[in-house]
């Protein structure tokens, strides 16, 4: 190898005695056997906890919500009354849709009545308060949702794979220093967290690729980043529709009863007395 790898050569009448702290450092240095890869290996064992949390919940963040969107009762619930209102608000110019693309779910806050006042949603929000309460809250089911949607899927693979790639050089270091405790207690150790990684890393992949068809979605062609923020945006409207008209609801039911002038005048008669 070259560089701070290669052994230091001392020059005719050199004594490391006259050495400056610098440069026996340096000497010292390259006495080491596999000084960079041993430095990467230092490197790889003081940040893998950190890595291994952050990776980690990257890869649960998507896998429970991939789980959780595909399987929620109730989300079905809402995604067939908005088909079946866009249906019937179709139906003079089109044939019944048997389904709709994620995409279309910014449509619905986005379809406004002729005076501009309320919105598609307005009147979704609006049934299910009146007609389904059982659905009244369905978007708090997704409570990994903010985490999933900031996903790359790509470099989270791609991160996994390297910390795989890491420790194996640790292993392979271990083998070459049998009586390195530390080297040896942080593999086994980091090899059992790998593992059960690499499990996680499998049902998330099943579990997205799940949803993605369930949705008619290509997992290879659309990054988590892109199909869940299509649901987040949806539940954020939803929940800031639903807090319009709780407040509208609330402002109408504190709001003094009109009066008529009669009635002002009895009152302004009975208090003259």
């Amino acid at each position: 190898s070259s560089g701070i790898n290669a052994e230091w050569p001392l020059r005719p009448g050199e004594k490391i005695t006259e050495f400056g702290e610098a440069e026996l450092f340096c000497f010292h240095l390259s006495k080491v056997t596999r000084y960079d890869r041993k430095l990467g290996i230092m490197q790889f064992i003081g940040t893998f906890d950190e890595q291994y949390t952050r990776l980690l919940s990257q890869v649960k963040a998507v896998k429970e919500v991939s789980y959780s969107i595909k399987d929620s009762a109730r989300l079905k619930k809402v995604l067939e009354v908005i088909l079946a209102l866009g249906n019937y608000m179709n139906s003079g110019r089109k044939g019944i849709a048997a389904g709709f693309k994620i995409q279309s779910l910014s449509r619905v806050s986005e379809t406004h009545s002729g005076d501009y006042k309320v919105t598609l949603l307005h009147y979704i929000v609006k049934t299910i308060h009146a007609s389904m309460p059982e659905l009244v809250g369905f978007t708090m089911e997704f409570s990994h949702l903010d985490e999933a949607k900031k996903v790359a899927l790509k470099d989270l693979v791609d991160d996994i794979q390297e910390m795989k790639k890491n420790l194996d050089t640790v292993l392979d270091e271990r083998d070459k220093q049998r009586d390195n405790f530390v080297i040896f207690s942080f593999y086994n150790r980091a090899q059992r967290k790998v593992k059960r990684l690499g499990e996680q890393t499998r049902q998330m992949l099943e579990g997205y690729e799940a949803v993605c068809k369930a949705f008619g979605e290509n997992p290879k062609r659309i990054e988590p980043q892109e199909f869940f923020k299509f649901f987040s945006d949806f539940f954020c409207q939803f929940e800031k529709v639903e807090k319009e008209l709780n407040e509208a609801a609330t402002k109408k039911k504190n709001k003094p009863a009109h009066l008529t002038k009669e009635a002002s005048r009895n009152l302004i008669n009975e208090a003259m007395v």
